[in-house]
């Protein structure tokens, strides 16, 4: 698997192509409210990531990807919880998650595990939805905590305009350590300042385009996938 920083704007486009396309076909389906901009400011100014299943694959075909930001470069996206004991420098939120493979999603919050442990993270943050489905089980089974209870979220809606609501979650302290730990021993290697982050795929599944999980609607599944050229960094990828 790779992990590539989307640095490039047209990448950063791609991105969220593919995350409103694959958020519109999850479960009931949900998007952003007409007034939210939360959205468009995470695309624009929080680190984008995107999941690839070869080295060479070009950018297009991103099976998943997530967004983060620490709390020193941009605020939280909500109020609660209070994480102010915490240097805001070292809390990272982490967000936009979306996959179209069945495993993808899991591999792509291994990459954002790796990426804190490298920053000596604190804190990781994140707002799965509790309603209209539940998204938190798998947070909780990495022992992520509710410090707070659940919130209808003012920038989301489904689909048909019902509310979401979310559980604020929280990964610190003795929990983060161990699942940094156990995630580094499974190796990985970086490239770039740890712009692209290469690690094996632990897990039963195998996730890939040829397989999507859900309808991909644009072309990424149809691309050919180039030949490396004499061992240069195929185009489009993080850093090059």
């Amino acid at each position: 698997m790779e992990l590539r920083r989307l640095i490039d704007s047209e990448h950063r486009r791609l991105f969220g192509q593919r995350m409103s396309e694959a958020r519109a076909k999850h479960g009931v389906g949900f998007t952003e409210t007409p007034r939210s901009q939360l959205g468009r400011i995470h695309l624009a100014f929080a680190e984008l990531y995107a999941l690839y299943e070869n080295d060479d694959d070009p950018v297009e075909r991103m099976m998943s990807g997530f967004a983060m930001h620490d709390l020193a470069s941009m605020p939280q996206s909500y109020p609660k919880p209070d994480l102010t004991y915490l240097r805001a420098d070292h809390v990272l939120e982490c967000g936009e998650l979306w996959s179209f493979s069945k495993g993808a999603g899991v591999l792509a919050r291994r990459g954002c595990t790796i990426v804190a442990g490298l920053r000596q993270i604190e804190a990781i943050l994140v707002y799965p939805i509790s309603r209209p489905w539940d998204g938190t089980k798998s947070y909780g089974e990495t022992h992520f905590t509710k410090p707070c209870e659940e919130m209808p979220f003012p920038y989301g809606q489904t689909l048909d305009g019902e509310a979401i609501w979310v559980q604020p979650m929280v990964l610190e302290g003795a929990p983060l350590q161990a699942l940094t730990l156990k995630v580094f021993e499974l190796g990985f290697e970086t490239r770039d300042q740890h712009q692209v982050i290469r690690f094996p795929n632990p897990i039963a599944l195998r996730p890939s385009l040829e397989h999507p999980s859900i309808p991909l609607d644009s072309d990424a599944r149809r691309l050919a996938v180039p030949p490396a050229d004499d061992g240069k960094r195929a185009n489009g990828r993080a850093g090059s």
